[in-house]
């Protein structure tokens, strides 16, 4: 007869070597799915941003530069109400480690319901504010026009992007991270196609340019919505999780919803925010190349490309966020909270050895990379050594994001709040000021605040999550 083997003394023997193989199994079950999906669902952005760049100028680097403007105003608005994603993970990952599966389509049912209406108001007024904001942020017409043009249109999506993220955190939280990941491919195959006949004007489309990127992600979005929902009209998931009991809404439940997830929706704004600002320090810099006789938008187009690059690092990150915030949720709906513990840091083990690999490809081949999608040799020129920094990062990204994620997954929602807050406004933001601009190191200084930023987070986040006080939190 074998002897029995507590908890506690797995935990010891996991923690006795790098990474246990149950571990790294379970976890990449999880993770793998959420990252081809979060990879996919970012193809969107990639798409937009090679499409354009086959524009003629100033059509491509004046596109290529404002896309950086309207995804963070997409992000500061989407990301905020999309933050209902965290605190219905966090309920149903504790709701099915409590085996209470019925409870868990409750918070689907509140959870979606919440976020299509707040989502549509937001939509709705940004829709109206962005033709303004555009005369604000530039005196070129023809940068405001395509500005105005495509954003707008990527907000016709923003109500279905908010209540997909509902959906996809649904079934996130059961387990079933490949759900979205079939959406996602769904929804780009969409975007590639539409792309290709509105943008250009193909198959009998009228050729609506940098517009027609915006109209072809907008339909996209829905169509993923539109799958999403069908996955939960299948017998047995209308069986187990009977998700749209009406008698189930519960204003009890949507303020809890929005208690966990609201500092998560500051957080994301916070952090929009401060790559807003980010990216108008960026503008000085090609404002002050215009005026030295430069004749396109250089240090704005690296800036987009390099984050379009470094977004594939920055998903990935998030899909093995993904799947710590629900085996961290789960096990303390289990009461296991030393296993919760346990899969986080096997987590960022695993992350940091991966994106090690991915950032030493971009440290590698920075020109190439950055010539996908510019072949402008000065935006090669000045975009280099920032491509070169922000690859050398992708540890600290990996380490920084998996941490965070746990902690959302833990319900410790308000701490991270504070800290992307204090980190974003009172560190990043006026050490790109600083480092670019006063000490005059141009784009390479303005991506080392970013760098210090990361470097800060992650060293904050494990701190806080090794102190354990997470583990005491009810959801």
């Amino acid at each position: 007869m074998r002897p029995l083997v507590t908890t506690a003394a797995a935990s010891r023997a996991a923690k006795s070597i790098f990474v246990s193989a149950a571990d790294t199994r379970r976890i990449l079950f999880l993770a793998v799915p959420a990252m081809l999906a979060f990879l996919t669902q970012t193809a969107v952005n990639i798409v937009d941003t090679w499409f354009i760049g086959q524009l003629e100028e100033p059509a491509r680097s004046n596109g290529q530069g404002m896309l950086t403007h309207a995804l963070t105003l997409l992000w500061a608005v989407g990301g905020f109400f999309s933050a209902i994603s965290v605190g219905t993970q966090a309920m149903v990952a504790r709701r099915m480690g409590e085996q209470a599966k019925s409870a868990a389509g409750a918070v689907l049912l509140n959870a979606s319901t919440l976020a299509a209406v707040a989502s549509l108001a937001a939509a709705i007024a940004c829709w109206l504010a962005i033709p303004s904001m555009y005369e604000y942020l530039s005196d070129d017409p023809n940068y405001i026009e395509l500005g105005v043009d495509y954003t707008q249109w990527r907000f016709v999506g923003v109500t279905s992007m908010v209540v997909t993220a509902a959906y996809k955190a649904f079934y996130d939280g059961t387990g079933r991270t490949y759900v979205h990941f079939v959406a996602a491919v769904v929804m780009n195959i969409v975007n590639l196609l539409l792309c290709y006949a509105l943008i250009f004007g193909n198959w009998g489309f009228s050729e609506l340019g940098v517009k027609g990127a915006g109209v072809a992600a907008a339909v996209a979005s829905w169509v993923g919505l539109g799958v999403m929902i069908v996955f939960t009209l299948r017998p047995s998931d209308r069986r187990i999780y009977r998700p749209y009991r009406v008698r189930l809404l519960s204003p009890g439940m949507v303020r809890e919803l929005a208690r966990i997830s609201t500092p998560s929706g500051v957080a994301t704004t916070v952090v929009m925010t401060g790559f807003f600002v980010f990216r108008q320090i960026v503008q000085h810099l090609d404002a002050d190349y215009l005026q030295r006789g430069g004749t396109e938008a250089v240090y704005g187009a690296a800036t987009t490309i390099i984050i379009n690059v470094l977004s594939v690092s920055f998903f990935s990150c998030m899909a093995f966020g993904v799947a710590t915030a629900t085996l961290v949720s789960q096990s303390l709906g289990a009461r296991d909270p030393d296993g919760a513990e346990r899969y986080a840091w096997s987590s960022v083990k695993i992350g940091v050895l991966a994106f090690s690999i991915v950032g030493a490809l971009e440290v590698a081949f920075p020109q190439a990379l950055i010539a996908v999608f510019n072949d402008s040799e000065e935006v090669i020129r000045v975009g280099t050594p920032s491509m070169r920094l922000a690859g050398a990062c992708g540890p600290l990204i990996a380490a920084g994001m998996i941490l965070t994620q746990a902690l959302f997954g833990a319900g410790d929602t308000r701490f991270v709040m504070m800290v992307e807050f204090a980190l974003h406004l009172g560190c990043m933001v006026p050490c790109a000021y600083l480092f670019g601009l006063t000490l005059e190191g141009g784009l390479l200084g303005v991506w080392s605040a970013a760098a210090t930023y990361a470097l800060l987070l992650t060293l904050v986040m494990a701190f806080r999550f090794r102190g354990g006080s997470w583990k005491r939190i009810r959801i």
